[in-house]
């Protein structure tokens, strides 16, 4: 499942996350504030509705006034502005935040600006700047010993962990909470626990895991909100799992009610979006651009860009399908600038790799860009990695160091005729600390010892593939190439062995010059040059039948070509071309060396969407007790499984073979 995607169930699961604890002030101005706090938090009500109340709020606090109070109306104001996509908004009331905290010395004050200013740069991807602000609210929080806010927190960490695709630190950070509140039954924190988890499983690739734990997600959930975000995720994992008709019962759910247009707009935008691809995967259904415009429209009226990049791709997609590619690629360039906007780089790969699939004219240049983001990626988990080991140690040995201190604190106090005895159990406190670290150290470098040990033998096994595929290569254009040519040549030079006549001397002297074209094939080959083949779309259907008048030339067999009128070869890549030139080259040469044929007729024509290809001769057909030893035929299975093609070999004894082979028009 996607990270946008599943943005929308944590900010629909942390809605009601924002109310403080005291009762406000009885005064005009706060009472308003409340009201519409209120107001903005009743996720019944339309979405542009609880925005527009949630502004109100904001201009009804006396900014003037700096007490616990104001500070608790900007941080509940500051926290809806994340749930609704207003990040300028929430650095603003953040900042504002800190620095009335600051001022006064607040330390709930302070640890709510930083949790605030954490949502803002996790938002951002800034992964690092946020989980730095996170923990900062963490210890403030543990320091005041608010429990609550402490839980609050650590979800808001293992949701950083989560988009920083550290999946795995993401799910024992999220088992760990489920457990240290097993007793207390927070539905809130269980379904906020197990989409995070459902949605590393997704991350992993494991979906039908990921939509076990969200089925527990949903039965923890706490409003229709919830709800629908949990069924588009849910739906994801059943287009991954190609179950196309359990995704669109969950999709229909949402979309059939017209309702939720207004009052989940996102939600219900991103269900659109996603039935669209379900049908286009599914049915191959191409008439569904009225959906995808229709979520592009709400997605950019709400100024969310939660699941829009996805949306765009959607876009693509299908007029990637429907040939349009000038539009395809527009969407997919859009769904990168969308993507980097937000500085998401499993998104920008996403893009990438789409724009990669449509866009030929700039594939290298795209691909490039890939690869540098992809490692950039692989740089960022990393540090986020390092950093949060760094942290998340600061943090225990502060706690340590607290405790420590206390016990000695009481000791000293207790037992103040024993502080010789303390200082020694103080020191060996200390060393066994120490080699407690040396040991933690040593199997840190050992993990990664190993780690480092399997990724040498991963690129190995991947340089030994490489190389093997390369031999196939070569081996392939020997035979199919160099040999037949050489073959042709040898049988017209043939000649020479008993008749020298100038005549005949001047008809072999075209072969001497076809030897030196061999050549250059040969060096081209050991310099493993990556040029197209010359098979040009004008010139493709005169070099067939060359090949055929040259080998009427020299063979006894009467080759007879005749391609159907319907056949576009502008429609077909030069590297279908070569593999189709080759596998006529390898029949027609299987034809002269072994069936004893008089006549063989090749066809090329269109049916349906394949276009076919029929070698038949009037030979002695394919000897069962007599099988020829060469890989012609296993280079001919091979170049038609290349085209995703089919291929059907009839042959009777002395009744002739036919050679079929059929190959989709879209390849």
């Amino acid at each position: 499942m996607n990270k946008s995607i599943f943005f929308l169930a944590i900010i629909s699961i942390l809605s009601g996350c924002s109310q403080m604890g005291n009762q406000p002030e009885s005064n005009p101005a706060n009472d308003s504030v409340q009201k519409y706090l209120a107001l903005a938090e009743n996720d019944s009500l339309d979405f542009k509705k609880r925005v527009e109340y949630n502004d109100k709020a904001l201009s009804f606090i006396d900014l003037r006034r700096n007490d616990s109070l104001t500070i608790k109306n900007l941080y509940n104001i500051s926290f809806k502005c994340h749930l609704f996509n207003q990040t300028k908004l929430l650095k603003k009331t953040a900042d504002l935040i800190l620095k009335k905290s600051e001022k006064v010395n607040d330390s709930s004050g302070l640890g709510y600006a930083n949790r605030c200013l954490g949502l803002y740069y996790m938002s951002k991807s800034e992964n690092e700047k946020a989980i730095e602000h996170l923990f900062t609210a963490k210890k403030i929080f543990n320091t005041l010993k608010n429990k609550r806010y402490t839980n609050r927190v650590t979800l808001d960490i293992l949701l950083t962990q989560s988009y920083a695709c550290d999946y795995l630190g993401s799910n024992k950070t999220a088992f760990e909470l489920l457990k240290s509140n097993e007793t207390k039954n927070d539905k809130r924190i269980k379904c906020f626990c197990f989409n995070i988890i459902a949605n590393n499983l997704s991350g992993l690739k494991l979906h039908l895991k990921a939509i076990q734990y969200y089925l527990k997600a949903e039965k923890n959930s706490l409003s229709e909100s919830q709800k629908y975000t949990i069924y588009n995720n849910i739906s994801q994992e059943y287009i991954n799992l190609k179950e196309h008709q359990n995704a669109a019962e969950y999709l229909m759910k949402i979309i059939s009610s017209k309702k939720n247009k207004d009052k989940f707009p996102n939600e219900y935008a991103i269900a659109e979006s996603l039935f669209a691809l379900n049908e286009i995967e599914s049915r191959k259904n191409i008439e569904v651009l009225e959906l995808l415009m229709d979520a592009d429209s709400i997605l950019s009226s709400t100024n969310s860009k939660n699941g829009y990049n996805y949306n765009l791709l959607n876009l693509s997609k299908l007029y990637a399908i429907k040939r349009d590619s000038t539009k395809a690629i527009y969407y997919a360039k859009k769904a990168v600038k969308i993507s980097e906007d937000y500085k998401n780089p499993t998104d920008i790969l996403l893009s990438l790799s789409q724009l990669i699939k449509i866009d030929r004219n700039n594939v290298s240049k795209n691909a490039l860009k890939y690869i540098a983001v992809s490692d950039s990626l692989q740089l960022k988990e990393r540090n986020f990695r390092d950093k949060f080991a760094q942290m998340q140690f600061e943090t225990e040995e502060i706690n340590q160091q607290k405790e420590t201190a206390l016990r000695q604190r009481t000791l000293f106090l207790i037992i103040t005729i024993a502080v010789f005895f303390i200082a020694i159990l103080i020191f060996i406190i200390a060393q066994q600390r120490l080699k407690q670290k040396e040991l933690v150290l040593r199997n840190t470098q050992q993990i990664a010892n190993e780690e480092i040990y399997q990724l040498m033998l991963v690129q190995k096994t991947k340089e030994d593939e490489a190389r093997l595929q390369e031999k196939k290569r070569i081996a392939m254009e020997l035979h199919d190439g160099v040999m037949n040519k050489l073959t042709s040549t040898r049988l017209n030079l043939s000649v020479l062995s008993f008749k020298r006549d100038a005549v005949t001397v001047e008809h072999c002297l075209p072969h001497i010059e076809e030897i030196k074209t061999i050549e250059n094939e040969i060096r081209n080959l050991t310099h493993n040059l990556n040029q197209k083949t010359t098979l040009g779309d004008n010139s493709y259907e005169k070099l067939l039948t060359d090949l055929i008048l040259e080998l009427n030339q020299i063979s006894p067999v009467d080759f007879a070509l005749a391609i159907d009128p319907a056949v576009n070869w502008e429609n077909y890549t030069d590297i279908q071309k070569m593999n189709l030139y080759r596998i006529l080259q390898e029949s027609c040469q299987n034809i002269n060396k072994h069936s004893e044929a008089q006549k063989a007729d090749i066809r090329f024509f269109i049916d349906g969407e394949k276009l076919y290809l029929t070698v038949a001769d009037d030979g002695i057909g394919i000897q069962p007790n007599n099988p020829k030893k060469g890989i012609g035929l296993k280079n001919i299975k091979y170049r038609v499984k290349a085209l995703n093609g089919k291929l059907n070999i009839n042959s009777k004894v002395n009744q002739g073979t036919t050679l079929s082979i059929s190959i989709p028009l879209e390849n």
